[in-house]
């Protein structure tokens, strides 16, 4: 982890992403306490979410009785480190009032944290029954403690394109034009699983035909697309039974997935693809059922929590959804945590 204090240079972004004013980079610095973005000061304790995009950073805090959010645009400073720093800080600091607020309450044996491998956020598993994996909500990343995870397992997490559970990855859209005295060339940066890449990537094959210096990039997406299926490996076939649920096609679907788990017994991300195709087809009871094994792998799975919710309310299950909630702490008593939900203003505008 880098050393505190990290200083770096920054510039402020407006509702759509893009850089305001037409002045020099502000100075902002995280000494380990408080977050300082020019003339605006945020204690680590306060802050409820932090998302990060490339180089941009969304900041959600608590002023007062008041939330706001804040979006920059770091420089000097790699943004995954500082997220990083500030994200290990300020969830020690919620671990540390949950644990005071149930030592208060006479339950301090309940109290209960790992620190993520990944990034060294603290996790909070207060109430929650020990499982296989573990997930961390601060760098997406799911773990299993002990044998029988999924390969490379901290590279997967959820496509931004599809919101399946599978290995994304950093791609680059690049054409290539030249029309007599005009020449030119487009590119920008995604990041998604391989199998919603390939139609993608054939589309700029196509398109780079008339001009070649495109066709290489190209042909390295293409191959980077389908790498996976043609080693046979777990990925591509976990690839491979995505598509199948995408497309309707559930038996094959099913079939896919089990394979999938003869391999790795423990994956709570296999087991919510599964749930989310079921809901797809409205096949609710069984989505449900699906998303409750979901957490018999890992009991913080949080991308879970809120599809599980839903399913009981529409099914009238009253007494598992308040279960659920409080295992959750999702009560009206209670004290929120950050990162968890959406992040108001901030939320989702960082892809754009």
């Amino acid at each position: 982890m880098r050393e505190l204090p990290i200083r770096f240079k920054f510039r402020w972004l407006d509702e759509q992403g893009n850089v305001t004013g037409l002045f020099r980079s502000k100075k902002g610095v995280f000494d380990g306490q408080e977050l300082v973005l020019d003339d605006l000061t945020l204690s680590v304790a306060n802050i409820i979410s932090l998302e990060i995009h490339e180089e941009r950073l969304a900041v959600a805090f608590v002023d007062g009785d008041v939330a706001d959010s804040k979006m920059f645009h770091i420089y000097k400073v790699p943004a995954a480190d500082l997220k990083r720093a500030i994200d290990a800080v300020r969830s020690a600091a919620w671990a540390e009032i949950t644990r005071e607020r149930m030592v208060g309450e006479g339950r301090g044996d309940a109290f209960r944290t790992e620190i993520c491998p990944q990034c060294n956020a603290t996790i909070d598993l207060s109430d929650m029954p020990d499982t296989p994996q573990v997930y961390c909500v601060f760098c997406s990343s799911l773990m299993t403690t002990g044998p029988g995870g999924m390969p490379d397992e901290h590279e997967l997490g959820l496509c931004e394109e599809c919101g399946m559970f599978s290995k994304p990855r950093r791609f680059t859209i690049f054409y290539f034009y030249f029309l007599v005295v005009v020449w030119g060339f487009t590119s920008r940066v995604t990041h998604r699983c391989p199998a919603c890449m390939r139609g993608t990537a054939w589309k700029m094959l196509l398109g780079n035909l008339l001009f070649l210096l495109g066709i290489p990039v190209a042909i390295v997406q293409l191959f980077r697309c389908y790498g996976g299926k043609i080693t046979g490996s777990v990925m591509g076939e976990l690839d491979a039974a995505n598509l199948k649920a995408r497309k309707g096609d559930m038996l094959a679907a099913l079939q896919g997935y089990q394979k999938v788990l003869d391999q790795v017994p423990f994956s709570a991300g296999v087991k919510y693809n599964l749930a989310m195709a079921l809901l797809q087809q409205n096949e609710i009871q069984r989505a449900a059922d699906a998303l409750e094994l979901v957490f018999t792998d890992c009991v913080n799975y949080a991308p879970a929590y809120y599809p599980l919710s839903q399913c009981y309310e529409h099914l009238g299950e009253e007494a598992k959804l308040q279960e659920l909630r409080r295992i959750w702490g999702d009560t009206e008593d209670a004290v929120p945590s950050p990162d968890h939900g959406e992040t108001g203003d901030s939320a989702g505008l960082l892809d754009e």
